[in-house]
């Protein structure tokens, strides 16, 4: 009996290992079967780029398939190692095929294709050949994009910029034609002032980064979360009328193809300040993470206003500047450590119930570096000065130590079911830059030795926010789009510091006195709010048998603005002011027969401004014959701008400014064959001034060393422009282009010296020029040259005409040729491109070259007697390579960056021609090198 039940046991075994070995071996293959899958991605647009929802991607000999989104998008998982033909169809357009389409085990296959309209072509169109198909049919998308855009525009699609090594928008920009980057993060179009440039994020305007000044950042944005860049060069009415350079639109992703989770380090050498001594005041202990930790703010218990500070006596006074801390002088040197960057990345979609789907992307980046400028020269010279060079009125040398944290953060979501879809996205950022100066030289006009040192802190925090929605109404294509967005702007400026002390020119050994007068603390901040909206609807129909679309929208844009400064400079007894910097602002040499602070805040430094711009507009995109595409219509903006603040005399200073814009413009495309096609654009912009630039209040930048003020009769700018452009696509990926533009400019804003500037304070503010006119060429040329190697390639040329009032000769209308401020006569970027997707190599070298920027207009004889100032033109080289390692998961880059490290240089321009000519009498103002900087990063992904 036990024998029988032994036996039947191990039968038992026997048939359960059986069983578990069958089951171990199912779940084996399925893992296997899972595991060596892959996916292809990518997105169906229309010849009028507009995405096509429910077009039928059917993967050829298979079952498998998909249907596209409501952005045209589409995914299919496919068994890796093979490759697959997909057919793409949709009623009223042209089916196509591509074939070799890669699949690659847990990686995912992009692919972008555009369906033409049926009419032109009556039967399917097959691509086959070469096992690159699918990717010149992706990479073509590229040129499709700006060949079928609704105006003259660049473009850089998703697949363009992930094959190259650039890691945020401000490095990106730089292969667009036309456009420079300034300051690694500042665009310039044409060669235009950056103030003449928009950029939207994700279908919003956004605000300026830089509150005195209309810019916005780029370097904020990682790379590997942008979908594809536009900028447009024309206006169409469906975008904002206040432009005349360019409006860079940004689209980041937000329903991500596959799961990414990755991190990035990044340590970079620059050979004029890694491991050099940096020289600062203390740092705080949250200065690493770009906050102050309140130590800079004024004191506790401080009178709140002048108000209350400025009729005290010298004893109250004097009390009150014992509460300010008195180490805040003492210069700390340490080594200046390497550039630090990091960055992490996660995005993910999951599918929902019913075919829903939900998309993450989220990003965060940090920098800090510290850089040093030593040996920077700075000069101001007579106007009446000959080739000599002892006629100068100042002759500094100065050392810039400038301690720099930036940290953002960008996190989008994104619920997408059937026809609908709705995004809620954001993006903070936050920059922290502390410059500390050492000043020394003569002073001709003083009759003095000067020794300087100032500390300027910045602190900037951009947050913007938006909801937006896009919904396909009917299968037509009906589609409704709209987007609320909200941003705030916060900058403040606390305890800018700066000391001066001067000796006798012709008794340097002196004991230095404490120049009292530009000895100075000041304080401001800066809030600055807006909210908005924008809606607009698609309707497609059908005239003479042809595609159109008319497209009508409105949009508005509140901005809140308020600003306030104190500033505070020492004043004391001749004996106290003696006292070397390291004792003079201790605590017993402050009283009120010593030194103390006295109140020279003005009314003028303060103010508020609220501003709206309502928009509406009506947009026709029509197909007049095969060959002929116009997209005209006119948009409607009305501004109101308020501005409240008070004169010197207290007296209410009130800006009310109210003007209806009415902007029609027109794009023609006439296409001579599928390859050449032609474009004629017309349209009407404005430039509308900030709120800093009509503001009186003035500030002295002793960085710079000139004041600025606003003006609060400014004036709005009118801009008509013309282009005429040649377009040739001679292959997939590759395009030439050959174009002419014209800008005629009613009332342009300028940034220019005030004639009333003397030797000792030079002044500048914001006035309108009469009319000028800005017109020239550009070039450009992208080509691939070898297998894996590309070239790209852009050149703008430009002249301008400027019609001013001299109000040195009564307010005479005076012309000259010289350059609309901020503008550059020439521009000129070459870059090579190597990559090899199965070696995991890239490489890349750029070169830029902007020509000689008119930076500061001046007042030359016979008005102050200080001529125009530029920016000498350089050249620029950077270098990237990069390998990808660790079974492609990993990649090492090598960047070099300003290889020829030539020197950054302004110089009075007497000569009539722009360029530095010394045998012309021209001087540099102020010169100084960035040094080369060596980085090596590395970037890991986790989820392959």
């Amino acid at each position: 009996m036990y024998h029988c039940i032994y036996l039947c046991s191990i039968k038992s075994i026997l048939v359960v290992k059986k069983y578990l070995l069958l089951l171990f071996i199912l779940i084996s293959v399925v893992q296997i079967s899972l595991a060596q899958n892959g996916k292809v991605e990518g997105k169906v647009l229309s010849s009028r780029n507009e995405p096509l929802i429910g077009v039928s991607v059917r993967v050829v000999g298979l079952s498998s398939g998909a249907t596209t989104d409501v952005e045209g998008r589409f995914v299919i998982t496919l068994p890796a190692g093979k490759k697959y033909s997909l057919t793409l169809s949709y009623l009223g357009y042209t089916t196509k095929t591509v074939a070799d389409v890669n699949i690659v085990k847990d990686a995912v296959e992009h692919l972008d294709v555009v369906l033409e309209d049926n009419n032109n072509q009556l039967k399917g169109v097959t691509i086959q050949g070469t096992s690159s198909n699918a990717q010149r049919e992706t990479t073509n998308s590229l040129v499709t994009l700006q060949r079928n855009s609704t105006a003259v525009a660049s473009v850089l699609a998703a697949d363009f910029i992930r094959r190259t090594p650039d890691k945020n928008t401000g490095e990106v920009l730089k292969r667009v034609s036309g456009a420079s980057i300034k300051d690694n993060k500042f665009v310039i179009v044409r060669g235009l002032s950056d103030r003449y440039n928009a950029a939207f994020l994700n279908n919003a305007q956004m605000p300026s980064s830089e509150p005195d000044k209309k810019v916005f950042t780029f370097d904020v944005i990682p790379s590997v979360l942008i979908d594809n860049i536009v900028i447009n060069k024309t206006a169409t009415p469906d975008l904002t009328g206040e432009f005349a350079g360019g409006i860079v639109q940004i689209q980041t992703k937000d329903l991500p193809s596959k799961k990414i989770f990755n991190i990035s380090v990044s340590l970079g050498y620059n050979t004029q300040s890694t491991f050099k001594d940096f020289t600062s005041n203390q740092r705080n202990n949250l200065d690493w993470l770009g906050f102050d930790n309140g130590t800079r703010r004024l004191p506790a218990g401080f009178p709140e206003n002048r108000q209350q500070y400025a009729g005290k006596p010298d004893v109250t006074k004097a009390e009150y500047t014992h509460l300010f801390k008195s180490d805040v002088y003492k210069e700390v040197k340490k080594t200046a450590a390497p550039i630090q960057s990091y960055a992490l990345t996660y995005a993910n979609t999951i599918d929902l119930k019913g075919g829903a789907k939900f998309g993450t992307v989220v990003g965060l980046i940090y920098r800090q570096s510290q850089n040093i400028f030593p040996d920077t020269e700075r000069s101001r010279y007579y106007a009446d000065r000959s080739n000599t060079d002892n006629e100068y009125i100042f002759k500094y040398r100065e050392d810039q130590n400038v301690y720099n944290v930036n940290w953002g953060a960008l996190a989008n979501f994104t619920y997408l079911k059937g026809r609908h879809k709705i995004s809620f996205k954001n993006l903070f950022n936050r920059n922290f830059e502390d410059k500390y100066v050492t000043r020394t030289g003569t002073n001709e006009n003083n009759n003095a030795n000067v020794m300087f040192n100032s500390s300027f802190l910045n602190q900037r925090s951009l947050y913007s926010t938006q909801l937006e929605g896009v919904h396909q109404l009917t299968t037509s294509g009906v589609r409704f789009t709209w987007n609320l967005n909200g941003s705030m702007n916060y900058k403040t400026q606390p305890d800018y510091r700066v000391v001066e002390y001067r000796t006798p020119l012709e008794n340097p050994t002196a004991t230095p006195v404490l120049n009292d007068d530009e000895t100075r603390r000041f304080f401001s901040e800066l809030q600055d709010y807006s909210a908005g909206f924008n809606a607009s609807l698609l309707i497609p129909f059908k005239l003479f048998d042809e595609k159109q679309s008319l497209k009508i929208g409105g949009s508005s844009l509140l901005r809140l603005r308020n600003f306030e400064a104190r500033n505070f400079q020492y004043t004391g007894s001749q004996e106290a002011l003696l006292k070397p910097i390291n004792q003079i602002f201790q605590p017993e040499n402050i009283g009120a027969d010593k030194i103390f602070l006295n109140e020279v805040t003005q009314n003028t430094d303060k103010y508020f401004g609220i501003s709206v711009v309502d928009g509406m507009y009506l947009m026709f995109d029509n197909k007049i014959t095969d060959n002929l595409r116009a997209i005209w219509g006119v948009r409607a903006e009305y501004f109101q701008q308020f501005l409240r603040t008070r004169d010197l005399s207290a007296e209410n200073v009130i800006v009310n400014t109210e003007k209806w814009d009415f902007l029609p413009s027109l794009n023609l495309t006439y296409s001579l064959n599928t390859k050449n096609q032609l474009r004629l654009a017309g349209s009407m912009t404005v430039a509308r001034p900030e709120f800093r630039e009509i503001a009186p209040f003035a500030f002295f930048d002793y960085d710079a060393i000139y004041g600025v003020s606003g003006n609060p009769a400014l004036e709005r700018t009118q801009i008509y422009n013309a282009d005429l452009r040649y377009e040739y696509y001679p292959k997939p990926g590759e395009a030439f282009s050959f174009g002419l533009f014209y800008k005629d400019f009613r009332n342009p804003i300028e940034f220019i010296m005030n004639p009333a500037s003397n030797a000792d304070r030079q002044n500048y503010e914001y006035a309108n020029a009469v009319k000028a006119v800005t017109y020239g060429a550009e070039v450009e040329i992208r080509k691939e040259l070898f297998k894996n190697v590309s070239v790209f390639s852009n050149l703008t040329y430009s002249f301008s005409k400027v019609t001013f009032n001299n109000v040195s000769a009564g307010g005479k209308e005076e012309s000259t040729s010289r350059p609309l401020q901020g503008q550059s006569p020439y521009l000129f970027n070459v870059g090579f491109q190597y990559t090899n997707v199965k070696t995991g190599l890239s490489s890349s070298i750029l070169y830029n070259k902007i020509g000689p920027r008119l930076a500061l207009v001046g007042s030359p004889p016979p008005g102050a007697g200080f001529y125009d100032v530029y920016d000498k033109s350089r050249d620029l080289v950077d270098f990237q390579i990069a390998k990808r390692i660790i079974k492609s998961r990993g990649e090492i880059k090598l960047t070099v960056s300003d290889i020829l490290n030539q020197s950054i240089t302004q110089y009075d321009n007497i000569g009539e021609k722009e360029g530095y000519n010394r045998a012309h009498g021209d001087r540099f103002t102020n010169s100084y090198k960035p040094g080369t900087t060596f980085t090596i990063g590395f970037t890991y992904d986790f989820i392959k």
